[in-house]
């Protein structure tokens, strides 16, 4: 995997400073796979105290550079009781359960269609690049944080039809699908979120180094195949 870039600090872009362990705060601009890439490596989350708007600044950012396919990546919880630690989950669609939106209180264009908000085509070119790795594909339901699941919020989570959980990705798929972006997404699944004890963010920061090589190869098959 070769990806030649420049790195950027999130400083120099006025961006929202990422705060939490394993948020590196870099942007990294070049090519990957034959194309052109900005990859932030960090986001800024509504539990920091950030806005919407700021959580997805980096989507405008992207937006405003000439992006207009997104990939979105995250940690994950499994509800989804067939999975397991390492499993990478293609978001089929998702549940905002954050309370919030990065289009609320907009003078234009206040109404965004969410059907088919993960692209059907770079859904299927996922699966067809996915050969020796565990790919799932299910519904993930974003929340505020950054406490995690009770026993029965995760109950209420499966009845509502969610495979995973985490803080992130919806209010930026929201924020890609105004501007007209076509977004793909994959969660990494690092602990299943029915009761565990002592679960801690070192747990998900160590599952997510042991299996981040199976998501940037998928990701790098994917980038080649656009």
């Amino acid at each position: 995997m070769r990806f030649n870039a420049a790195a950027l600090s999130y400083d120099k872009l006025e961006a929202p400073a990422a705060h939490v362990a394993g948020h590196a705060g870099i942007a990294h601009v070049g090519t990957w796979s034959g194309k052109r890439v900005v990859a932030f490596g960090g986001r800024a989350h509504l539990y920091e105290g950030y806005s919407a708007r700021d959580v997805t600044y980096f989507v405008r950012v992207a937006h405003a550079a000439g992006a207009r396919t997104i990939v979105l990546t995250n940690a994950a919880g499994a509800l989804n009781e067939t999975y397991a630690r390492g499993d990478v989950m293609l978001v089929r669609d998702h549940i905002n359960f954050t309370g919030e939106s990065p289009i609320a209180a907009r003078a234009t264009h206040p109404f965004v269609n969410m059907v088919d908000a993960y692209a059907p085509h770079l859904r299927l070119l996922a699966r067809e690049h996915a050969a020796g790795i565990t790919l799932r594909e299910g519904v993930y339901i974003g929340v505020r944080g950054p406490q995690y699941e009770t026993p029965a919020e995760c109950e209420a989570f499966r009845r509502l039809g969610a495979d995973a959980v985490g803080m992130s990705t919806v209010l930026e798929t929201i924020a890609a699908r105004e501007l007209g972006m076509e977004v793909l997404a994959f969660s990494l699944i690092t602990n299943v979120a029915s009761p565990i004890a002592d679960l801690s963010h070192d747990d998900v920061l160590s599952v997510s180094e042991e299996s981040a090589g199976v998501l940037a190869r998928l990701l790098e098959s994917v980038l080649a195949a656009l």
